[in-house]
């Protein structure tokens, strides 16, 4: 998971992402807080104790239990028992589900994010051949025109540089056939680490 390795190498604020986003996590105020003491207690050590978490909280250790009790149930933490070196039980904690959660919820924004810029690119292109054709476009072109976008047959820039230098030309078939003639120039793919980072980073301000 990169959110752990951000947090367990890079000392990523998982603090401040957790406070932003604790709702739309579906998490209290109060269950926040007690998951914030075991990401700092994480820091340090895996074992899992009531009272290291009331020394970093302003809530009765019963009521600590209870918020514990409710991040399992809502799937943020794991509670087990782990054999030390002398073969003795302890109970220890896991907040790989929480790293999950988060990620899952900005994989899900990115999917939001590109489904607004996807249908704004189909918008654009519909417009541009309505421009030069001078008419409504017809449902198989539109299907058309879909289907490059859905698909991912061209860039969008390529398309919409297809279109303006085609002029008095404007077609689906001739703007086609200009697409099919460019090569595709190589994408270089930054580094997956600086990618994330450079993300959280920005929605994390």
């Amino acid at each position: 998971m990169i959110l752990k390795r951000l947090f367990e190498e890079y000392d990523l604020a998982i603090e401040r992402i957790l406070i932003k986003e604790y709702k739309r996590l579906h998490l209290t105020m109060p269950e926040m807080s007690v998951l914030l003491a075991l990401f700092s207690i994480y820091k340090k050590r895996k074992t899992f104790s009531l009272a290291a978490i009331a020394r970093r909280v302003e809530y009765h250790q019963n009521d600590i239990g209870t918020y514990v009790d409710a991040l399992i149930e809502k799937g943020f933490v794991i509670i087990g028992l782990e054999k030390t070196k002398d073969q003795k039980a302890r109970e220890v904690f896991d907040l790989d589900p929480t790293f999950k959660k988060i990620e899952a919820c900005y994989r899900q924004d990115e999917i939001e994010k590109n489904k607004v810029i996807h249908e704004g690119h189909v918008q654009e292109t519909i417009r541009l051949f309505e421009q030069g054709l001078g008419r409504l476009l017809m449902p198989y072109e539109l299907e058309n025109i879909r289907r490059w976008y859905d698909e991912n047959t061209y860039p969008h820039e390529a398309i919409i540089k297809a279109i303006k230098q085609a002029e008095g030309r404007v077609s689906i078939k001739h703007v086609e056939r200009t697409l099919t003639q460019i090569i595709p120039e190589p994408v270089e793919i930054p580094e997956e680490i600086e990618h994330v980072l450079d993300d959280l980073y920005k929605k994390i301000k």
